[in-house]
């Protein structure tokens, strides 16, 4: 799998997903009126969060890949307008 999220998006990425994790457990930050509501909205932020929590760990993020996002420095000797699999490389 190629790595698109960077180191300071990794950072940022665990960082939120922990404040997110704080509102679905802390007790009354997410009060309603209605109790169904503040059920869902609490599964909606464990699962956001654990998706940037593991978008984090593995260094990929399917919607970076899909909107062509990349903030990962890829290590290369080519520069960005050439393509390296033209067949002129060297090995």
């Amino acid at each position: 799998m190629v790595k698109n999220v960077g180191n300071i998006d990794r950072v940022a990425r665990v960082l939120a997903a922990l404040f997110l994790f704080f509102l679905a457990v802390a007790p009354g930050v997410v009060l309603s009126a209605d109790p169904t509501m503040d059920y869902w909205l609490t599964i909606l932020l464990y699962v956001v969060g654990g998706y940037m929590f593991l978008s984090a760990i593995v260094g990929s993020c399917l919607i970076y890949r899909m909107l062509d996002v990349d903030s990962h420095v890829h290590g290369g000797t080519y520069h960005s307008g050439e393509d390296p699999f033209d067949g002129r490389g060297g090995n």
